[in-house]
């Protein structure tokens, strides 16, 4: 019976360190970076997800930035990573927005993708 409980001790413990190490340093991490170097004050939102209707992928932001704002987080995956922002930045509104551009697309200044 000892043999039997050492085994199965063994056996969770190694699947439990495979598992840490897993999520901790074999995940792909992004850092998306957005800052407003142009606007007096712009809404900008950003989606990630895989599904082709930007609005059923999760919202990780939706702020106003003021000129020289910045804000920076990373996600755990490598989700595509979308965003958007108001038509006429200078006169937000946060109801009429440009398309969805893919992060690190045109307008870098305003959101980038960073591999790390």
């Amino acid at each position: 019976m000892r043999k039997y409980f050492f085994t199965l001790t063994i056996l969770i413990s190694t699947l439990t360190l495979y598992f840490v190490i897993r999520k901790n340093y074999l995940e792909f991490n992004s850092t998306i970076s957005i800052k407003n170097t142009h606007w007096q004050k712009v809404h900008i939102q950003v989606r990630k997800g895989f599904n082709p209707d930007p609005f059923k992928n999760k919202l990780i932001f939706d702020q106003y930035l003021g000129i020289g704002q910045s804000r920076t987080f990373t996600i755990d995956n490598g989700d595509d990573i979308l965003y958007r922002r108001d038509i006429d930045p200078d006169h937000a509104d946060g109801i009429h927005f440009t398309g969805w551009q893919y992060a690190g697309g045109d307008e870098a200044s305003v959101c980038t993708l960073d591999k790390p």
